[in-house]
């Protein structure tokens, strides 16, 4: 038996430096240390005994990036580091408080809170028993669908008291659900990510950021995004989804790159598909990990009112086994539109207020939170489709990033400089070339840039750009590794690509409308979509709030921003 309340990996207490020793007395003595159990963004997790000789799991806050241990001693890595350090141990030991007064069955419980060794820690129960991913692994015994019902039930009702009270979890997962060997009673563990009333100050503490591909809603992989009880319950979906069927469910950034696409869900549905469950149950996992938010179950008792409800099967569909399950192709699709017909004449005209640039005061996360788009489309524009009514509002597709931001009178003049602009590059330096071709007036810099050259599959592509320092003078050429990235174009010239910040995947403004009329700037950043609250953390989700609003006749788009830092709310709007 190798599960606790958080799981034990396979791994030598010699490959970590930092972890306490065997033997270690916490608080006066009270706790004796006993083995290392995981470790993880914010702090590690031990087996001790306590002065009752019981065996509990205690959690150190060791959030890894701000501090270190030096004789015995918890410690910020610097002065610099040290307001921050301390900021996590007050909200690691206020979170701990707060989850101590969880009282539930299926929860795991928080005894004890207390101060040691320059930082904080919590003691709690320890659980023997298999997780989840035991089970789905096939290391542990496999539960019958019946058992599977009544384990999503009492995890449910645990969710509930969990949200009831204000927190969300935000790391449920296969291997965070403990079966009890001594009781069979399923166990919801590793608060460890769980926040209530979460602050700005918190939010940028990038340790208290947690993603687990699969299981985590798209909302999760964006720092500073707007969260709530359906985002836990689209994970604990996803959990059962891969208990019930056997499959690793699909990313979320997977399944929002195919629907922006038009090349449909690839997490195909349960109910329908799946025998020996009823038809309620499989549709309200479906229903919870619906890709956006705004679709899913929004609380437990919305999904208990859905397990009430009497649906019939679905007739003559197809039963399909994991190892056969469905995917849409992603071949044969070239670009992406939204067609409106409305009428003819429509322009888009963007006016509007301040947006901006997230690049001041961002914490530093590990992790690939990149969203890319498989059209097969060569260079940054995309061939129109025949429209029998109306026009092509929008497109995405493939393109170079941009290096540097360009005049609006001259642009192939270097007029600011991006965080990656290149070294060599200057503010007023002239691009006369690009790949060995003179740039002619009107030319769009972008376009040449991948002008001939395949960007399918590329993370990146060399370019040559040739310069002028001052007008006369001789060509000097730099070779450039540039970033291919997803761009979505707006009639009239207004465009957005994706961005990948140590905060996390955002959008930002790359082409300006070619009238000029913009309150825009390049290089600004959308954050979420104000009507709604969605984070527009990818061209995918701002694809899709388009087309949905475009089918509800809205015209204005509202966003919050942030311009270097500071928040800020602007739009665009379409006219008639």
């Amino acid at each position: 038996m190798q599960s606790a309340a958080f799981k034990i990996e396979d791994v030598g207490i010699e490959t970590f430096a930092d972890e306490l020793k065997p033997g270690t007395k916490l608080l006066q003595g009270q706790f004796t240390i006993e083995s290392f159990l995981n470790a993880g963004g914010f702090g590690i997790t031990y087996i001790a005994r306590n002065s009752l000789n019981r065996r509990v799991v205690i959690k150190e806050c060791f959030p890894g990036a701000f501090c270190r241990r030096s004789e015995g001693l918890v410690a910020s890595w610097s002065r610099r580091r040290q307001d921050e350090f301390r900021s996590l141990v007050t909200l690691f030991e206020q979170e701990a408080l707060n989850l101590s007064k969880l009282d539930h069955p299926n929860i795991v419980k928080v005894h004890q809170v207390f101060q040691d060794q320059g930082t904080a820690y919590m003691a709690m129960d320890l659980i023997e028993g298999s997780d989840l991913l035991e089970t789905i692994d096939g290391t542990a015994a496999r539960l019958a669908p019946d058992q599977i019902v009544a384990v999503l039930g009492k995890v449910l009702d645990a969710l509930g008291h969990v949200h009831g009270r204000g927190f969300l979890h935000r790391d449920i997962s296969p291997d965070n659900i403990l079966l009890d060997e001594a009781t069979g009673e399923p166990i919801l563990i590793d608060f460890g990510a769980a926040r209530k009333d979460e602050t700005r100050k918190s939010r940028a503490l990038s340790g208290l950021r947690v993603v687990k591909d699969g299981y985590s809603p798209q909302e999760f992989y964006i720092t500073g995004s707007l969260q709530a009880p359906c985002s836990d319950l689209y994970a604990l979906a996803a959990t059962f989804s891969h208990l019930i069927t056997g499959e690793a469910p699909k990313t979320s950034r997977e399944r929002l790159s195919s629907i922006a696409n038009r090349q449909g869900d690839p997490q195909v549905p349960l109910r329908g598909r799946v025998r020996g469950y009823p038809e309620s149950f499989l549709a309200a996992i479906d229903k919870a990990m619906s890709i956006f938010p705004r679709d899913r179950l929004q609380s437990v008792s919305e999904w208990l009112d859905m397990l009430a409800e009497k649906m019939p099967p679905i007739a003559n569909e197809p039963v399909v086994t994991p190892s056969s399950a469905s995917i849409p192709s992603a071949s044969g699709v070239t670009s992406v539109y939204a067609k409106l017909t409305r009428g003819k004449g429509r322009d888009v005209l963007v006016q509007v207020a301040a947006v901006a640039l997230l690049f001041a005061g961002l914490s530093t996360i590990a992790g690939d939170v990149y969203d890319r788009f498989q059209t097969s489309t060569t260079g940054a524009s995309a061939s129109a489709e025949p429209v029998a009514a109306g026009i092509e509002l929008f497109t995405i597709g493939l393109a170079l990033r941009m290096p540097f931001v360009p005049d609006a009178t001259e642009p192939d003049r270097v007029s600011a400089l991006l965080p990656w602009s290149p070294e060599w590059m200057r503010r007023g330096f002239k691009i006369v070339e690009v790949n060995g071709k003179p740039v002619q007036d009107g030319s769009r810099l972008q376009a040449m840039m991948s002008d001939g050259i395949e960007l399918t599959g590329q993370d990146s592509i060399k370019v040559i750009f040739g310069y002028e320092a001052m007008p006369g003078e001789q060509v000097i050429r730099r070779v450039e590794t540039v970033p291919v990235v997803d761009l979505l174009t707006l009639e009239g010239g207004l465009a957005f690509e994706s961005l990948e910040t140590p905060a996390g995947s955002r959008i930002m403004v790359s082409a300006l409308p070619k009238t000029g009329e913009s309150g825009l700037q390049i290089g600004d950043v959308l954050v979420s979509y104000t009507p709604t609250g969605e984070t527009v953390g990818s061209v995918a989700v701002l694809a899709e709030i388009l087309r949905r609003e475009i089918k509800n006749d809205v015209a204005t788009y509202g966003f919050a921003l942030q311009r270097e830092g500071v928040p800020a709310s602007g739009g665009f709007r379409l006219s008639s």
